[in-house]
């Protein structure tokens, strides 16, 4: 299990900050969103794998983004309270439940931020329905380590953002994980690759939905190097799991 609490956080999005060249830290775009009372939040979805094992393409994560969100859980987020929620919201699991994605549609996206009109960023930037017409606002991005000064741009209209994940430490000022957070092997010894077996679990994934006009839309993130199916533990089954799309080693990530 992942060490910090899993929760949701529901508010109103107030910027969209695309991950762009000569950024600090990890690549991950960051969802600027305020609670009732107006209190800044933070929701970081990857953007980037953290390694490659086979070149550029494993760098590539994996996503879905179901523009026609439709699940029983809707009805149960849009009467949930702004902020941050512990209990009582749905918890998601990309391999348990069955009708919350599709694994076998999700494919791989580039960042490409010098062009970024097929990349992730801009698959973000439209969900989070950014005009991205007009010039971007100052943005500072606050971390524990350092600060960076970015450009984040409005959205056209009223969007509620609905993030899951794992509160950052110690602040509790915004979310991470926002990406299936199960089926994580356990590397060899000897291996570069980082071990993110501990972070496995079930009803603890990650994602981002929006609701715009009372309508949803979702956005589901995994790894090349997660395999699927997962035990009750999530963990890789021995001899029965497989990477997501079947194919042979790749990316891993942050």
């Amino acid at each position: 299990m992942a060490r910090n609490p899993y929760v949701v956080f529901k508010g109103k999005v107030t910027l969209g900050v695309p991950f762009l060249d000569g950024y600090k830290g990890d690549p991950h775009y960051v969802i600027v969103s305020e609670d009732q009372n107006g209190n800044e939040f933070r929701i970081v979805t990857n953007v980037k794998s953290d390694s490659s094992l086979t070149g550029p393409a494993g760098y590539l994560v994996l996503y879905l983004w179901d523009q026609y969100f439709k699940h029983p859980m809707t009805a149960d987020l849009a009467t949930l309270a702004a902020g941050v929620l512990t209990t009582g919201f749905p918890k998601l699991d990309y391999v348990h439940d069955k009708r919350l994605v599709d694994l076998t549609a999700m494919r791989p996206i580039p960042l490409d931020t010098k062009d970024e009109h097929n990349d992730i960023n801009a698959l973000i930037n439209e969900m989070l329905q950014l005009d991205m017409s007009v010039d971007g606002v100052d943005y500072v991005y606050p971390t524990p380590s350092y600060r960076d000064n970015r450009l984040g741009w409005k959205p056209r209209k009223d969007v509620t953002v609905y993030g899951f994940g794992f509160l950052f430490e110690p602040g509790k000022d915004g979310l991470h994980e926002t990406h299936m957070n199960q089926g994580n092997p356990k590397p060899p010894p000897g291996s570069h690759t980082k071990d993110h077996s501990n972070e496995n679990g079930v009803f603890q994934d990650g994602a981002v939905m929006i609701e715009v006009d009372g309508k949803f839309q979702a956005l589901f993130v995994a790894f090349q190097t997660q395999l699927v199916p997962t035990d009750n533990r999530g963990r890789p089954i021995p001899g029965e799991s497989h990477p997501i799309l079947q194919t042979g080693k790749s990316a891993s990530h942050g």
